[in-house]
């Protein structure tokens, strides 16, 4: 796990290339504190840099940039490949010689004998790398299947500029920094309604991210850029109610499970599990403690009602598992909130990051390495969301009529996806209407209801799903015009998993140079998980079910309450945080947001609106966002 950045510049517009690529590697240090390789060739205009942190081959045969035995490939690579050892084994009964016992090498052996497209096919991992093919002079730039590790990208002029966190570009000096100057607006609508930036766009104007399971490659001979989707999920068990191989396919996703926990237990680093009080995490924690006896467990203890730590403990006791829990008290989440802007390279307001923070931070005191259980709720019908569109027979009437009662725990926001590209571009833009509208920070009947399922979410949200094949590549599969749970779920897979849960892990882990791991991301797991019919996931009202049936088999509850990491908004806008929240609502920083229309409704909530705290927070967070760049 690492961080990576670079350009390409054959015409020399950068002025001082070592200067630049010195940039570009200090704004991402964070992301890798042991150790910083830097590559410059002025003859082809190239410059990597990379930022390591050591989980496999911590020696300097494992440093980056590194380039392939007979000299074509040089790559910057940003993950863990678990399977490198079987492929190692491989690579050397075809004639392959490594020198070191790093995944970067054998990638790069791996792309010598197979080339670029099979290789990927072969990779089970978490990656985002750049690649450089001297011989067929070209520059590659891939993200993994789900999209668990960031990557992105821009160009100014014949300037090709990448990196791992947005600093990175936005480090570099004229032409790039014009270039990034603007905010995107569409950006800004989407995380306005949503509280994250969804792929592929950027909040900065001419920024766009790698698609999960995509690949961007530019000719280094006249900077032709083609965008590529070399994995896309497959389409999920077409028959409902087929039970024909049921317990084939359940063991056959418990297998892979299985396999999958045991590969991500790989690393020249300790490695613990992230426990929390769901089901999801308690299972890899049981197939951890098969594996690997021993291995520690971590859960954060929260103040008040969203304390989860005495289920875990419990889990963690019954395996015979070592325990740590980190408590968090009032003020150590607090404290976090002003940091906000650093640990996120765009805006963010998932809540939930003040904790996943203070517990990646807790963990890193003992391990390198963490387990954690996301992708579980996206796979396996985990959302209240999914358990409301199976019960109602799929219809799209049934999931709108329930988002109103989504857990706002999860962003806050309803959120069943995003609208296409297109979609939004032809909406509303905000130099035309009010975006904050758009959130529902006013309500115009004054109910509650109004705030939480506008008509025009409701028409955007069905246009999207009817959209969704022909506006966001990636996607293989033609959506229905009333698409049913399955559809739901795979497009959770597809957009928020990796707009929201991906980044949020990824931010707080990488912030202390924490590798997090998911093995339901597996793309063994994926495949078993998509081809179980939905009476194998819903049973009883519940999703889920392969999950209970594992744990059963293992001893362990069946049930758990999951409370997730919540915190109380409306009490700190109101109390702590209102002098800081105050001036970030009441000073106008010239962004596009109507300043009268916030002032309003931070009025409004200060008068007791608790159902308006997240849509504050939204708000709060970008302009806190905002004025650090401005600070920059």
């Amino acid at each position: 796990m690492c961080g990576i950045a670079g350009f390409i510049d054959p015409d020399r517009l950068l002025a001082d290339h070592r200067e630049a690529l010195s940039l570009m590697s200090e704004a991402i240090r964070s992301r890798g504190p042991d150790g910083e390789g830097r590559l410059l060739d002025d003859a082809m205009g190239i410059g990597l840099a990379h930022r390591r942190l050591s989980i496999f081959d911590p020696s300097d045969r494992g440093s980056q940039p590194m380039t392939s035995a007979t000299g074509r490939f040089t790559i910057v690579f940003n993950g863990a490949i678990y399977n490198h050892p079987e492929l190692r084994t491989e690579l050397e009964g075809l004639g392959h010689a490594f020198r070191g016992g790093s995944d970067t090498e054998v990638m790069l052996a791996a792309f010598e004998q197979w080339g670029l497209p099979h290789s990927l096919d072969r990779f089970n991992g978490m990656f985002a790398f750049a690649l450089v093919d001297t011989a067929e002079r070209m520059l590659h730039l891939v993200r993994d299947r789900i999209g668990q590790k960031p990557l992105l990208f821009a160009t100014a002029g014949s300037v090709i500029a990448f990196s791992s966190d947005l600093r990175g570009l936005e480090a570099l000096p004229d032409p790039m920094r014009t270039r990034l100057a603007d905010i995107n607006p569409i950006a800004l609508d989407w995380y306005l309604a949503h509280g994250a930036v969804p792929w592929p766009l950027s909040i900065r104007e001419g920024v766009e991210q790698v698609s999960p399971g995509g690949r961007v490659s530019f000719a280094l001979s006249n900077g032709a850029v083609e965008r590529t989707a070399w994995w896309s999920p497959p389409a999920p068990n077409p028959d409902p109610h087929s039970n024909d191989s049921t317990p084939e396919a359940l063991d056959r996703l418990e297998s892979a499970l299985d396999r999958s926990v045991e590969l991500r237990l790989r690393a020249d680093q300790p490695v613990g599990i992230l426990l929390s009080g769901g089901l999801d995490s308690r299972l890899i924690a049981g197939f951890a403690a098969q594996h690997a006896p021993g291995t520690p467990t971590f859960t954060l203890g929260l103040p008040g009602a969203f304390d989860e730590s005495r289920e875990a403990e419990a889990i963690a006791g019954q395996l015979g598992l070592p325990h740590r829990t980190i408590h968090a008290d009032e003020a150590s989440l607090l404290a976090v909130v002003r940091q906000l802007p650093e640990l996120c390279d765009e805006p963010f307001a998932d809540s939930s990051l003040l904790a996943t923070t203070l517990l990646a931070r807790g963990v890193r005191d003992d391990v390198a390495v963490a387990l954690g259980g996301d992708g579980g709720d996206e796979l396996l019908g985990g959302y209240r969301r999914h358990r409301a569109a199976h019960a109602g027979g799929g219809a799209l009437d049934t999931l709108l009529g329930c988002m109103a009662g989504l857990p706002r725990s999860l962003t806050g926001r309803i959120r069943v996806g995003r609208l296409s590209l297109a979609e939004a571009a032809q909406r509303q833009r905000l130099g035309h209407a009010r975006p904050i509208d758009y959130l529902g920070l006013r309500a115009t009947q004054g109910d509650a209801q109004s705030l939480h399922v506008r008509p025009r979410e409701l028409h955007a949200a069905k246009a999207w799903l009817q959209a969704m094949n022909s506006a966001t590549p990636p996607w293989d599969g033609v959506m229905p015009s009333n698409p049913g749970v399955r559809e739901i779920m795979q497009l959770d897979l597809r957009t928020y998993l990796p707009d929201d849960p991906l980044v949020k892990v990824d931010r707080s882990a990488m912030s202390v140079a924490l590798e997090a791991r998911a093995p339901f991301l597996d793309s063994n797991v994926v495949n078993a998980a998509l081809a179980l019919p939905d009476s194998a996931i819903f049973q009883g009202g519940l999703g889920r079910a392969p999950t209970r049936r594992f744990l059963a088999a293992m001893g362990l509850p069946v049930t758990a309450a999951k409370k997730g990491f919540a915190v109380p908004l409306f009490k700190w806008l109101r109390g702590p945080l209102r002098e800081w929240a105050d001036t970030l609502m009441r000073e106008d920083p010239g962004d596009p947001l109507d300043q009268a229309m916030v002032e309003d409704t931070w009025r409004m909530l200060l008068n007791g609106r608790r159902d308006l705290a997240v849509r504050t927070w939204t708000v709060i967070c970008w302009r806190a966002w905002l004025q650090s760049r401005s600070r920059s």
